[in-house]
């Protein structure tokens, strides 16, 4: 497309020919500092003496159709007015917010707009799902008809996909621990470039010809997006999508309460959260990460999840502290080991490792299995009352059931569980492994497909670097280690506060003093659905077929 004329004829610097116009498409990198593609976009812009706009789709039925949970699309939506003012105030630039049905709705609304604006070059990050990839591949054919540039650059990931492989250098590695040596050792022998977007010097009179499903004012965009969380929860409560039965026990209201007071909204607050992680949390993360009572992990994952804090950004910080530990300025993390620090900087390394491995194996996106020789042997269980009890948290063992009530009341489930609940589920229950991951999308506030599909996988046995078949969790033991007091149960499992721990922890003892006629057969709680000792045996069987 030429830059020489505008759409409508006008020149915004009194001369015969227009300012280039470029488009900043932001995604599920939801910040400012440490923005490849924002960053990347003003340089050019500034160096060109361009214009900036920017422009977020709202997508709430492809949304659906990736089971977003309601609790992340409204953290999405709080986002965006504070990250308008940020753009605004900090970089000369406007945000639009569109809402458009679906990816596809996206490519038409993009085309159409950069056509009406003159735009010439649209940046984006990367995202590495199916229908996303084809939804890109698509605007950037639909562009170039036009000669408008499209460039994406990695930003999700601390390393980028195809950046560790084996030594052979063309391979994925199937297991972490040796992609997380090469990971570390790339760090450590590299300087990480951080990305600072600089503010666009001629915008004062950018402006976009945008269409009226479009808000541009910070109080358009507080309304639009408020709207399609209203709509959104109206969809689920009304049940209107298949399989949507599985969420008629939530009090959506009630949830979203928790998860807007438990996450604040914006960059701001994430960075604020890492912060705070590490002067008060990190130097014990090693042990109480596995403590589901105490509220010791980062908390960083929903934030992450929609890109208001960079994964750069808590690698950085995390070894700035690590340094600190050899440092003799009396740093409050002097005493700490350093295997906590470690610790915390492996879970970042997971969340690569899983984006690495959708796409190196872009069939997990399509339901599939990483193992699919196990996967197709597994004579998986579609039981709806196993499935619902499990769903509910009313299975009669303790642990699941706290850990299943307390994601359904706050959209969010500490990673101990999700192991514990997973592996309940797949092999004690062996339903199939796609419910689980399903349904964990449909409630997370961090739901994340790569982690969650990776996780979930692990458990049935079924994925890269996958639990051995054998190694399955015992329930009662894992609340007895982890859980030690009972406090986590009593707390989402009221009905069990006069209950020992030491019942709680056993299912012997549970299945004794709940019979009929035993100290506790009056209380609203069922017997376990499941012998855990029979059902690990089962799940070796079956596996071993």
């Amino acid at each position: 497309m030429s830059n020489t004329a505008s759409a409508n004829g006008e020149n915004h610097d009194n001369t015969n020919v227009s300012m280039p116009h470029y488009l900043m498409w932001f995604r599920r990198d939801l910040r400012l500092h440490d923005n490849t593609a924002l960053a990347a976009l003003c340089e050019r812009a500034n160096a060109d003496k361009a214009q900036v706009s920017a422009m977020f789709f709202l997508t709430p039925e492809q949304w659906q159709a990736h089971d977003m949970s309601l609790t992340q699309l409204d953290h999405i939506a709080r986002t965006l007015p504070i990250l308008a003012t940020s753009l605004h105030k900090q970089l000369n630039i406007t945000l639009n917010v569109q809402a458009c049905p679906s990816f596809s709705d996206c490519v038409e609304a993009l085309s159409t707009l950069c056509e009406a604006n003159n735009i010439s070059c649209v940046m984006a990050n990367h995202e590495y799902e199916g229908n996303e990839i084809e939804r890109d591949e698509q605007l950037t054919k639909q562009l170039a008809k036009n000669d408008i540039e499209f460039i994406r650059w990695h930003d999700q990931c601390i390393l980028p996909p195809h950046s560790i492989t084996t030594n052979d250098g063309d391979s994925m590695y199937k297991v972490f621990t040796p992609f997380y040596k090469k990971w570390r050792h790339t760090l450590d022998v590299s300087t990480m470039q951080m990305h600072e977007a600089a503010a666009i010097n001629n915008n004062n009179n950018a402006k976009l010809k945008i269409s009226k499903a479009s808000a541009t004012t910070i109080k358009d965009i507080e309304k639009l997006s408020k709207g399609t969380v209203d709509d959104y929860q109206k969809t689920l409560q009304d049940g209107c999508s298949e399989g949507i039965d599985s969420l008629k026990h939530i009090d959506m209201d009630a949830q979203l309460d928790y998860a807007r007071a438990a996450y604040p909204a914006g960059e701001a607050a994430a960075c604020q959260r890492l912060e705070e992680f590490i002067a008060e949390d990190i130097d014990n993360y090693d042990i109480s990460r596995d403590v589901p009572s105490l509220h010791a992990t980062s908390q960083l994952s929903a934030y992450l999840t929609i890109g208001s804090i960079s994964p750069r950004l808590c690698y950085l910080q995390t070894t700035k502290a690590q340094e600190e530990l050899h440092s003799d300025d009396g740093n409050a993390l002097k005493n700490s080991d350093n295997n906590d620090i470690n610790r915390w900087i492996s879970e970042l390394a997971w969340r690569d490792f899983y984006r690495h491995v959708i796409v190196d194996k872009p069939t997990l996106i399509r339901h599939k299995a990483y193992k699919e020789e196990t996967d197709s042997k597994i004579h998986w269980s579609y039981n709806e009352d196993d499935f619902e009890a499990w769903y509910t948290g009313k299975t009669g063992v303790p642990l699941v059931d706290a850990a299943m009530r307390c994601l359904n009341a706050t959209g969010f489930m500490h990673n101990r569980l999700r192991m514990v609940t997973a592996m309940f589920l797949t092999k004690d229950l062996l339903i199939d492994w796609r419910l689980g991951e399903r349904y964990f999308m449909q409630q997370l506030i961090d739901g994340d497909f790569a982690s969650n599909n990776g996780g979930w996988q692990w458990s049935a046995s079924t994925g890269t670097d996958a639990a051995p078949y054998f190694r399955i969790m015992n329930p009662f033991s894992q609340a007895k280690t982890h859980d030690t007091d009972g406090e986590f149960i009593k707390t989402w499992l009221p009905e069990l506060k006069d209950v020992p721990a030491s019942i709680l922890h056993s299912e012997d003892k549970m299945r004794k003093e709940l019979a009929k006629g035993s100290k506790f057969a009056n209380i609203n709680y069922p017997i376990p659905i499941v012998e855990h000792k029979a059902a690990r045996q089962l799940a070796i069987a079956e596996f071993k077929r």
